[in-house]
């Protein structure tokens, strides 16, 4: 029998390349239940079809969730409310999110509150699913929480500008598009978000460091994601069928099964502890395990850190830190 027969996991975006490859690896590693939440139930139960094309025969409980859309909290709370109260989880895999490729500015408003998009759909919403879970009881005392990094929040040279912040002010006007005359940088904006996520789970990780492990982990430079949808046609199938894999096959870049396998071991508990932001070294995009926070002093800087977490409690309303709300009415 596996020893995580008896480990329940639920993944946002898990009908994306990464969030497939990584929920066969789980099954394959004997997780007793997975739920795989989506955006819609359609994808959803696409995803499982393709999860079960190779674990087939497996012992693992595979269910879907619908109605996780990032940039919808009342979406995100409905449809965690649908979820069996009698299955909490064990391990929680914030991974849903995207870009908004393009010139122009967008933003998501929720009570009021409007932030810029990108930041929007990686953290917000995985902001308000995780505090969604634990108001529901759905999270077990001493749980393992990871929200997928990326090597952008220290900037990627070449690819993504290193997101610097003058002060804490300077990261909130940015976060709340203050200035939508400045030049809006896609894949800058793709690292800001990833900057922003580090942010939060260190500010989860401090409060609730009694509770559970909240840990940031990317596992480096990953093709094959499907995290170019809205890049357009042509670069797509570029960078799909050309870049990507000439990446791949010089070392710059992985595929996303070994990616995946990456992310399951952080799931596993075998790469991270709590409070940890982990990634490819400096001066590269893949590479051996480093602690990124040295990378970028912004990453460390509790005033940013605080600023943001405002604006998170701004939007969404106050976070439940107390105990009572790990899985407050189910026993393990």
């Amino acid at each position: 029998m596996s020893e995580y027969s008896n480990k329940s996991v639920f993944i946002t975006g898990a009908n994306g390349g990464m969030g497939v490859e990584v929920c066969r690896y789980l099954v394959e590693d004997g997780f007793g239940h997975i739920t795989m939440a989506c955006r819609t139930e359609g994808k959803a139960t696409a995803a499982m079809a393709e999860v079960r094309k190779t674990t087939n025969g497996s012992a693992t409980d595979v269910t879907t969730a619908a109605g996780f859309d990032m940039t919808d909290p009342a979406a995100i709370e409905a449809a965690v409310d649908a979820l069996p109260a009698d299955r909490p989880f064990d391990v929680v895999f914030l991974q849903a999110g995207g870009v908004v490729y393009g010139k122009d500015w967008k933003s998501v408003t929720w009570n009021g509150v409007s932030v810029e998009r990108t930041v929007f759909q990686n953290v917000v919403g995985a902001h308000v699913t995780l505090s969604r879970l634990m108001h529901r009881g759905l999270v077990k005392p001493g749980a393992r929480v990871v929200i997928a990094g990326g090597e952008g929040a220290r900037g990627i040279p070449g690819l993504i500008g290193k997101p610097e912040f003058a002060s804490a002010d300077d990261f909130v006007n940015y976060a709340l598009v203050a200035d939508p005359s400045r030049p809006y940088v896609d894949m800058d904006a793709m690292g800001v978000s990833k900057f922003a996520g580090a942010l939060w789970s260190q500010k989860v990780a401090q409060l609730l460091e009694d509770q559970m492990d909240v840990v940031w982990f990317t596992p480096g430079f990953t093709a094959g994601t499907k995290g170019l949808k809205g890049v357009g046609a042509f670069k797509q199938w570029m960078f799909e069928n050309i870049g990507f894999p000439v990446m791949v096959a010089l070392g710059k870049a992985q595929s996303a099964k070994q990616g995946a396998r990456k992310f399951a071991d952080s799931l596993e508990g075998k790469v991270g502890k709590n409070g940890d932001v982990i990634g490819a070294p400096e001066g590269t995009a893949l590479g051996a395990y480093t602690d990124q926070k040295p990378m970028n002093p912004g990453l460390t800087d509790p005033a940013i850190r605080d600023a943001f977490w405002n604006i998170l409690e701004e939007v969404t309303g106050p976070f439940p830190t107390a105990s009572s709300h790990v899985q407050s009415v189910h026993s393990a």
